[in-house]
């Protein structure tokens, strides 16, 4: 397979040394070698790739790498599940049957590009708007579409059995909080702010509800 040109080594085309990610480069690289380049920009240079790339060229690259990525992830999911689908699970037998059944994973393959559309503009959504109360927010939204979109990289190190989700998790929050604070130029402590209190807040309402049920269970 023809490798193409190396996205490190190629002259730079805006003399502000602003250039797009690979995949946005598809006819130059082609559209595998721009997938795996990018994927390889997000996941070990996160800090670069976001720092260099440009604002005002729309959100349909960005938003079409998400989506790839997601149909690529529920492709495997799919796929493990007609080969392992029937073995059986220690921890939550009924849990595991539905989300290991065939045919949850095929629905979860069809629908994977709504889902994640839907996803990557509420996560960028509530990010930017915690920026914009933070004074953080110098680019606009399409800044930070771009950077919750292009960080969807991380999520294919869940297909690692055992801890690929949990490491693509944490991976996904670090790239995300360093893509904020260097395509905004903003201080890391509003990236950082954005990022982990939508979580603080998610974590906290779970356990909230989860001991709120655990009371109901009691007083019954």
């Amino acid at each position: 397979m023809n490798q193409g040109p190396d996205h490190d080594t190629m002259p730079s085309p805006d003399i502000r040394g602003l250039r797009p990610p690979p995949w946005e480069e598809r006819e130059r690289y082609g559209i595998l070698n721009a997938l795996v380049l990018t994927i390889r920009l997000v996941l070990l240079s996160p800090g670069r790739m976001f720092s260099r790339m440009p604002v005002g060229m729309g959100v349909l690259q960005p938003m079409l790498f998400a989506v790839t990525l997601a149909l690529i992830g529920a492709l495997f999911d799919w796929m493990w599940s007609l080969t392992v689908g029937k073995m059986p699970a220690i921890f939550a037998p009924d849990l595991f049957r539905v989300l290991g059944d065939p045919r949850f994973t095929a629905a979860h393959f069809i629908l994977s590009p709504v889902v994640v559309v839907v996803l990557v503009f509420l996560r960028a959504g509530i990010f930017h708007g915690i920026l914009v109360l933070l004074g953080g927010n110098r680019l606009g939204f399409e800044a930070t579409f771009r950077v919750v979109a292009y960080t969807r990289a991380t999520r294919l190190l869940s297909l690692i059995p055992v801890c690929g989700a949990a490491v693509g998790l944490i991976w996904e929050l670090a790239v995300t909080i360093i893509g904020l604070a260097r395509i905004h130029e903003c201080a890391e402590w509003k990236a950082i702010v954005a990022v982990v209190t939508p979580v603080v807040l998610a974590l906290g309402a779970w356990g909230t509800f989860t001991a709120f049920l655990l009371g109901l269970a009691a007083i019954q």
